[in-house]
């Protein structure tokens, strides 16, 4: 019975040492890696070296040589390429080696990179660093290959990638039905790159696209529409585009129509002033402010803002050759004020009455009526308030 029990003794401190070894192999490697960790920070390439050498399984570390031959104006290539072979599923790093890649003219090495890093990566990144390569190299099959892959996969910015798309073929119709996938998101960005490259026509047709049936989403991009073709003088384009934002659940407002005298938009100042399309815009002006809603434009002057300015103003759509009444109604209280307020129409012909009213002339299809303070000869600058309520175009007979 002693000698049994002896073994089994002998035979139980097996697992302990197995456990104690364990442990002190652990201890060592963990030890080694923090000190390999440590070293592949210095800033001399050489130290980086032996942090690469106590643990040649690390990407990490031929990652941060690379950086620091990089800092150094060195070649990072063959590092790039250890790290890219050691985390073989990492796209960020087949990334980076194809950019220096391409740098150093290894053009092979770059495009075999690129195109590892788009079969393990579904992101727009990959895909859309192939076809800036494919750009580069002026090899238009594959270039709109992963243009079209990249924006299928895009959530984002796809600004650069239309660039890159317009100076290889500047056909927008073309682009908008066998390049665009049709998202909503990516057809208002390909709209605002209409509008900055300034192609009315096309743009035109994809705010036409978005206005019949549009959303909360849509209403920056087609209101930037209208701002760039009012500021453009052209009326047609823009009331069209207007007229279909003023629904129940975006602009709230009624449509504009010339022929039925539809002409002021936010007459009655129901909401603020949004400073976009034909609504009402503020100047902003240095002892002046004006405030828009509750159906009122309160006018609150301190007594110090310039003798002559614009208060505000709104484009309005009108019918060439026909004239026009401007009339607004002022608070009882504030008549006496409301002396110190007159009427221009800078696109337009306009005359004064006696009674204050102004007659304006459209000399075209697009005006603009300006509200302005004017100090009156021999009278100090106006410090107080005025409350207008109401605005009005009406044609005349």
């Amino acid at each position: 019975m002693k000698v049994r029990l002896h073994i089994f003794a002998k035979i139980s401190v097996i697992p302990r040492f197995a456990a104690c070894l364990l442990l002190a192999v652990s201890s060592y490697w963990a030890a080694k890696l923090a000190w390999a960790d440590h070293l592949s920070r210095d800033l001399q390439p050489a130290i980086r070296e032996r942090a690469q050498t106590l643990a040649p399984v690390i990407a990490a570390f031929s990652e941060r040589l690379a950086e620091r031959r990089e800092d150094l104006l060195l070649n990072s290539l063959p590092d790039r390429w250890n790290a890219a072979e050691l985390d073989t599923e990492n796209a960020d790093r087949l990334m980076q080696l194809a950019t220096r890649a391409e740098l150093a003219g290894e053009y092979s090495m770059a495009e075999r990179s690129l195109l590892a890093a788009a079969g393990r990566s579904r992101l727009y990144q990959p895909k859309y660093l192939l076809a800036q390569y494919y750009f580069r190299r002026r090899n238009a099959g594959p270039f709109w290959t992963w243009a079209r892959a990249a924006l299928e996969s895009s959530y984002g910015d796809i600004m650069p990638l239309l660039d890159l798309c317009w100076r290889e073929r500047p056909d927008a119709a073309w682009l908008a039905n066998d390049v665009l996938p049709p998202r909503p998101a990516l057809i208002r960005q390909y709209l605002t790159f209409l509008i900055r490259h300034e192609q009315w026509e096309a743009a035109f047709v994809e705010a036409r696209r978005i206005a019949a049936s549009p959303h909360a989403a849509d209403q920056p991009v087609l209101l930037d529409y209208c701002d760039a073709r009012l500021a453009k003088s052209s009326a047609g384009d823009s009331l069209e585009i207007w007229n279909a934002l003023c629904r129940p659940l975006l602009l709230r407002e009624e449509p504009l129509d010339p022929s039925r005298s539809r002409l002021v938009t936010n007459g009655e100042f129901l909401h603020t002033a949004s400073g976009h399309g034909f609504d009402w815009r503020l100047t902003g002006q240095n002892g002046l402010r004006c405030d828009t809603g509750n159906g009122e434009m309160r006018l609150t002057f301190s007594g110090h803002q310039p003798e002559r300015c614009p208060i505000a103003w709104q484009y309005v759509p009108l019918e060439p050759g026909a004239s026009y009444r401007l009339r607004y109604d002022v608070l009882g209280t504030d008549r006496d004020a409301a002396r110190c307020l007159t009427w221009e129409a800078p696109d337009s012909g306009l005359a004064l009455q006696p009674d204050g009213t102004a007659i304006v002339t459209a000399r075209g299809d697009l005006g603009r009526i300006v509200l302005l303070y004017q100090r009156p000869v021999g009278a100090t600058r106006l410090q107080g308030s005025v409350t207008i309520t109401r605005v009005r175009l009406e044609r005349m007979p």
